[in-house]
């Protein structure tokens, strides 16, 4: 019988700023967490779900939130979803994710909606050994890099991947899918941050492999007419070579995922309240055919791009 993981899932409601500092100290390795009702009515409300390898984390808070934060054996990343945050005092903007560092730093935020996702670090090492040619061992992150654009759409496909797993999924998981699961964050992960092994200079340590390069020029040339075979060339692999890549590092093939890159960059342009029409923004993340672009966003998102259009307009 093959082994399996337990998903432990945590909920705190609360009014008290002490029962929710409480609740931060068992969800984080803190020190001098303090929390400031900021006035009357104060709310806090935290869900965890996961495993050790893997788990979410959402918070909302009307007060403000302060202390030392240690990622431990994970790799942790926020994204703000609303309100203040200083993380290593520099603030957090609104939707892009943030990398604590590895070691302590000081935290704030205040009257905000945020998210968390950890990551076992050993597994995060593994995966960038494979993808960039190196051997396993403690990584550099370049600070402070918030990622934009395909590579910003490459992060939001992973998150929505797991969530959709994490947050609905059984209790009870195997351990070989539990870290599948995994490693496929780690991945999203490394696409998203530039990162390097320890001791060695960014820029004498590219990623050396040639998936790497074949994920690189799928993402830079995103909203272009770009094929398998263009991707395969880039990277100096057959197509088949890089068919089997993408499948085993994102779960999916090149196109399939070019597809899902190409969807949510239309899908922030349609919130983003410009004034470009649906064909002009469709065209612009690199659908030719609107009728297929429509298609394929009602299958991603539940909804037609009009219906995302209409809403972001108010």
């Amino acid at each position: 019988m093959s082994e399996s993981m337990r998903r432990a899932r945590q909920v705190v409601e609360t009014t008290d700023p002490s029962v929710a500092a409480d609740a931060i100290a068992r969800t984080h390795v803190g020190h001098g967490v303090d929390v400031d009702p900021d006035g009357a009515g104060f709310v806090f409300e935290e869900r965890v779900r996961g495993t050790r390898l893997l788990s979410l984390e959402s918070t909302t808070c009307t007060g403000a939130v302060s202390g030392t934060i240690e990622p431990g054996s994970a790799m942790t990343l926020v994204w703000l979803k609303s309100g203040r945050g200083h993380v290593d005092g520099h603030p957090v903007a609104i939707g892009g994710p943030v990398l604590f560092r590895n070691g302590p730093q000081p935290v704030r935020f205040e009257a905000f909606q945020k998210d968390v996702i950890r990551i076992d670090r050993v597994t995060v090492e593994e995966v960038a050994a494979e993808r960039g040619g190196w051997a396993p061992g403690p990584l550099e992150f370049r600070p402070r890099h918030v990622p934009e654009g395909p590579t910003l759409a490459a992060w939001w496909l992973m998150v929505r991947t797991v969530a959709a797993e994490v947050l609905t999924g059984p209790d009870e998981v195997s351990m070989e899918r539990e870290q599948e699961l995994t490693r496929f964050a780690a991945n999203g992960l490394l696409t998203a941050i530039p990162h390097w092994p320890v001791e060695q200079p960014a820029q004498q340590t590219p990623a050396s492999s040639r998936f790497a390069r074949a994920e690189a020029f799928l993402l830079e040339h995103a909203a272009e007419q770009i094929t398998v075979a263009d991707v395969a060339e880039a990277a100096g692999l057959s197509v088949r070579g890089v068919q089997a890549a993408f499948n085993r590092h994102h779960g999916t093939t090149p196109l399939a995922y070019l597809r899902r890159i190409r969807l949510l960059l239309a899908r922030e342009q349609l919130q983003s309240v410009s004034d470009r029409s649906i064909a002009e923004i469709a065209r612009g993340a690199g659908f030719a055919h609107l009728g297929r672009f429509a298609g394929a966003y009602r299958d991603e998102f539940g909804e037609l791009p009009r219906h995302t259009l209409r809403a972001a307009r108010g």
